[in-house]
This record gives C-alpha cells, structure tokens and sequence, in this order.
C-alpha cells in the first residue's frame, strides 16, 4: 500500500528531460521570434505590414507542421521517432536563419524551421503520456511546470536577443537560439529510456507508410498554396481549402474502393478517430478552437514581437522605466537605463510565472466559491479579458498617432492584463485539448485543435493585414532635405498615418548607423498639402523629417497606406475578442466534457 501510494504521488521519471527539451526549444523559437520583425524592418527594410505578414506567415506554418507530425507519431512511427525526425530540420533551419544574407535565404530558414517545429504536438502530449489513472491528479501539475518551463525559456530568450542583435549584428542574436535547439534535441534523446512509449497505431512497414504518408500530404499543400495565391493571399481561403482537402482525403480513405490499398491499421484509425462519438467530438473541438480559440491567438501573436512591439520603436514611447529613481542612493543609476522595444515582450513570461501560482491557489479557489469552474468558462472570460488588452494599446496608438508621449509602463499594464488571458486560455486549452482527446488520438487532436487554432488565428492575422493595404496613385517624389510625395487624392490622408515605400524605389536615404541605404519601409505622414495633393513624410521611430536623395522609380516601386488608421487597428481586435466572449457564453453550455487518459497498471513493486 505504502509502494502503491508512494507511486501515485511521484511524477514520471521522463518528465525532466521533456521540460528541459521544451525549455531549450522554447529559448530557441521566442529568440527568434522576439526580434524577426524587428530585423526584417530596420536590417531588411521591410514595411511594418508586409513583416507583419511574413512573420505571422511562419508562425502559421510553426502551428500549422504539428498537424503533419501528429498523424506521422499516432500512426506510423511514435512520438519519440517523429520528435528526433522533425528536430533536424529544427535546427537546420535555426542556422540558415543564423546565417542569412537576405530575404530568399531567410524565408528558407523560416520554412524549414517552422517545419521542425512539427514536434510541438508530440511533446506536449508526450507529457499527459506519461500518467495513467493511478497518478492523473499530478497531470495539471506536470502541465504547469512544463508552462513554467516554456514562459522560463521564452523569457530569458526575449529579453536577451535583442541586445544580441544591438550589439553583435543578427548572426550572432540568431545563432545563440540555434544552439540552443541543438541542446534542446540532445537533451530529449538523453531521456530515451525513461519515457513511457504509447506505440502508433502501425506496427509493420512503418518506414513505408510515413513516406506514402508524405508523398500524399504534398499534393495537398501545394493545392493549398495554389488557393492561397489565386485568391491574393487569402490566408483564410486557404485555411479553408487545407481543412476541406483533409476532409475529403479522410472520406475517400473510408467510404471508397481506396481503403483495400491501405494498411488496417491506419484504417482502424481513421475509423476509430473519424467516425461515431469521436467524429462528433472532432467537430464539436473544431468549432470552440478554430474560432473562439483561434481569436485569441489572433490577438496574443500581435504582442509576440509584431505590432505590439513596432508600436514600441517609436520614440514617443518612454522606454525609461526606472526614470523616477533618479537621485535615490545606489539606485540612480537604472534611471538612465532604457529598455529596448523588443525586450518589452519579456514581462509577459514574467507575468506568467507569477500567475500561474496566483491563479492556482488564489483566483480560481476564491472563483470556486461563487461558480463552478469549467475550462470553458475560463475560456470565456479569458476572451474579454484578453481584449481589454488591447483597447489599452489602442488607448496608448492614440496618444502616439497624436504626438504625444506615453511612458512604457502602459504597454508594460497591457502585457500584464494579457498575461491574464493566457493562463485561463492557453493553459486551459492545452490541458483540455489533451483530456478531451481518445488515447490514439492524443498527439492527432492536440495538433488538430490546440495547435492548429493557433495557425487559424494567423490566418486572420494575414488576412486583416493584407486586407487593410490601400494602394495610392502617386505622380511622383520629390527629394531632398524632405520627401514630398504627390499623389491624385490626399482627402483620406491625416498627419501620422503610415505610408509604405515598397520594391524598387530608386531613392536612398541615410540610416541609424550614418551609411547610405535603400529608401524603403514604413514612413508616417509629417505634414498634409491639400493645395499641392502632396504628404511630406518623417521616419516612424524619431518623428523627423525624412531626408533622401535619387530619382523616383514610378515603374519599380509602390506606395501604400492602410484603412486601419492608427488605433482603429487595435480598436478592430479588442472588439472582436470582446464579441467571441459574448457568443461563447452560448456556445460553453453546449458542450460536456469527458477526460480519456490511460488506466493504471498494477506496480510491480506493490
């Protein structure tokens, strides 16, 4: 009895190894992440929507590959397989972003590392592995501390490649992450022997199957990209075209003469994940995460190093955070201290490490005593919450759009009410996404649901900013001390709006580092010259006005704006989070949850 109990309270032997591989990982991927657009906007001279649109792009494609692997680990080759297969491209990717030199070698890296970010379903189910019904009551503890390693990893990471990247140039802040995704791989395969292996549901000619497997998904992904491109980047379109394709892959697979061709086991799958309660299950899941769900992840991924943190290079924003120490013995120093724009993101892995704890034994026992809690009313109110995050952005875009200062302490308030949002959300889904899901479905519906409604709000994300770019007509540049651009109507245009400078422009401007450099890029609107139909433009950080040399190329380049004008594109997502929280009131009485997870197996020392 002693044994038994002693059992029951002690977590898994291979549970260090899976947090220590997701701390690592995690370093890696945030590293990257926290300065991407950053580097793509100030080293790259992309404009603020078009690195929006390609960061957002690889974080659907880092959400989007677990679904590839988690058909790969259920079916054909485990978790253990699939995790060492996937982590290869992982790092191969980390070092071609590392040693990039321009916008083609960087968006191979990116495809090939959000592909080895395929092992995020498996790991994360890896863990809930790990238990059976003897010891499931340590499963919410396992998933904290493996969210405690993952916001640890992610936090140290944001906060230092940034300075990695003022300092030593982009191989170098890049490259530290690369290595540190190379130990996160030697780390899981030192575990080897200490993971409990839920075998897949293929015993024989594994190999071969995972290659017909890929060889089928292709075609697949191609179509998709074909939608993605035939409908002008339509993100969601392609979403669309993605899931419809599964769909019918899965019922010709059952329902036509194509099933005789393929191995029982993956039919036995298929059936048992695909057909009855678990098709229903599936359905009932996609509809609370490819849209609920995929709303908040719209939102979250904003702060994560793209427009939270654009917002955050202007020099209207007050970056001195410890201004009101000055003067104060030893302390006086940190008045003079400035943090950089993309080192803001870091609170919110701090925040988290804090509320996981004030929430686990403060908020949701006193929320116990009033309501019953259910993961789908943290989910609920997590909506509302997460969108009075942003209408504090928004708030602070107002000021900044005006010319006004603001102190970073601001943005600091709304990462903190975001964090707020995450663990009743995030949390509450990973863990939901695992306990809903039949045992051989486990890594299939973390993949399908958590992670893949992550990729759905990228989506969105891509589609809104893509949407929002408004061509003008422009008759021409004028250079010099200031650039005047001419267009046919300037009526719509205000005094701080952006205005995008893209491809060829022919004109050259001098940068933060005094070298001459291609005039392209995001600029706002100085002055409005309704006589003249012409804006004079300053730089988006310093508010100045823009010096420039050269001749225009009118035939190379293009000029744009965006409908979203200043706040309105904050106000836009606090709105809709605010409105997915009223209709999922609705939609949580409908459903009934039911946890799968394996039976206990007698000890052998009992």
């Amino acid at each position: 009895m002693t044994a038994q109990t002693s059992s029951a309270e002690r977590m898994p032997a291979g549970i260090p190894f899976i947090i220590v591989n997701e701390l690592a990982e995690r370093f890696c991927y945030y590293g990257i992440n926290s300065i991407l657009t950053v580097y793509m906007v100030q080293h790259l001279h992309f404009a603020e929507a078009q690195a929006t649109i390609w960061q957002t792009l690889f974080k659907f494609g880092a959400y989007f590959f677990p679904f590839f692997a988690a058909i790969l680990a259920d079916v054909f080759w485990g978790k253990f397989k699939t995790i060492m297969f996937l982590a290869l491209f992982y790092c191969a990717g980390c070092a071609v972003v590392a040693l990039n030199t321009g916008s083609v070698p960087l968006a191979l890296g990116l495809a090939l590392t959000a592909f080895g970010t395929g092992i995020k379903s498996c790991v994360s189910t890896n863990v809930g592995d790990q238990f059976t019904t003897k010891n499931q009551h340590l499963i919410s503890k396992a998933f904290s501390y493996f969210y405690f390693s993952i916001n640890l990893g992610s936090s140290v990471s944001i906060f230092m490649c940034p300075v990695w990247l003022d300092r030593y140039g982009p191989r170098v802040a890049f490259g530290i992450p690369a290595a540190a995704m190379l130990f996160a791989t030697l780390a899981f395969w030192a575990g080897r022997g200490r993971f409990t292996v839920i075998p897949p549901a293929r015993s024989e000619r594994q190999n071969q199957g995972a290659l017909a497997f890929a060889l089928c998904f292709a075609p697949v992904l191609a179509l998709t990209g074909w939608v993605f491109y035939i409908t002008d980047k339509s993100a969601l379109a392609a979403v669309a075209a993605l899931l419809l394709q599964m769909a019918l892959v899965i019922w010709l697979c059952l329902k036509t003469g194509l099933r005789r061709a393929l191995p029982v086991e993956l039919i036995a799958w298929l059936e048992q994940s695909f057909t009855g309660d678990s098709l229903k299950l599936v359905l009932k899941l996609g509809f609370i995460y490819y849209i609920f769900v995929a709303i908040f992840w719209s939102l979250w991924e904003q702060s994560n190093g793209q427009t939270w943190t654009l917002q955050a290079t202007s020099d209207l924003m007050d970056k001195h955070l410890f201004a009101f120490l000055k003067g104060v013995p030893l302390l006086g120093a940190l008045a003079d201290w400035e943090i950089l724009p993309a080192q803001l993101t870091v609170v919110n892995g701090l925040f988290i490490l804090a509320m996981i704890p004030l929430f686990t034994f403060v908020v949701f026992p006193v929320w116990a005593r009033f309501f019953r809690i259910t993961a789908l009313r943290k989910i609920c109110v997590g909506l509302f919450v997460i969108g009075a995050s942003f209408a504090i952005i928004a708030l602070i875009e107002d000021q900044i759009f005006h010319g006004r200062s603001v102190n970073a302490w601001w943005q600091i308030l709304a990462y903190g009410v975001l964090s707020a949002s995450e663990v009743l959300i995030s949390i509450t889904a990973l863990e939901f996404a695992y306990s809903q899901a039949p045992l051989k479905m486990k890594s299939f519906m973390m993949a399908a649901m958590y992670l893949f409604s992550v990729s759905v709000g990228q989506a969105f994300t891509v589609q809104v900013n893509t949407r929002m770019i408004e061509p003008l007509q422009v008759a021409g540049v004028q250079s010099g001390a200031e650039t005047w651009v001419s267009l046919s109507n300037v009526a719509r245009l205000r005094v701080g709006q952006k205005i995008d400078l893209t491809g060829d422009t022919g004109l050259s401007m001098t940068g933060d580092d005094g070298k001459p450099t291609e005039l392209a890029g995001t600029f706002l609107v100085q002055q409005v010259d309704a006589a003249g139909k012409r804006v004079k433009l300053m730089d988006v950080v310093h508010r100045q006005a823009l010096a420039s040399s050269g001749e225009f190329k009118a035939a190379t380049a293009q000029v744009s704006t965006y409908k979203l004008v200043g706040p309105v594109y904050f106000w836009f997502f606090a709105i809709m989070a605010g409105a997915a929280g009223v209709v999922f009131i609705f939609v949580s009485g409908l459903y009934r949850e039911k946890i799968h997870v394996r039976e206990a197996v007698a000890d052998a020392t009992a």
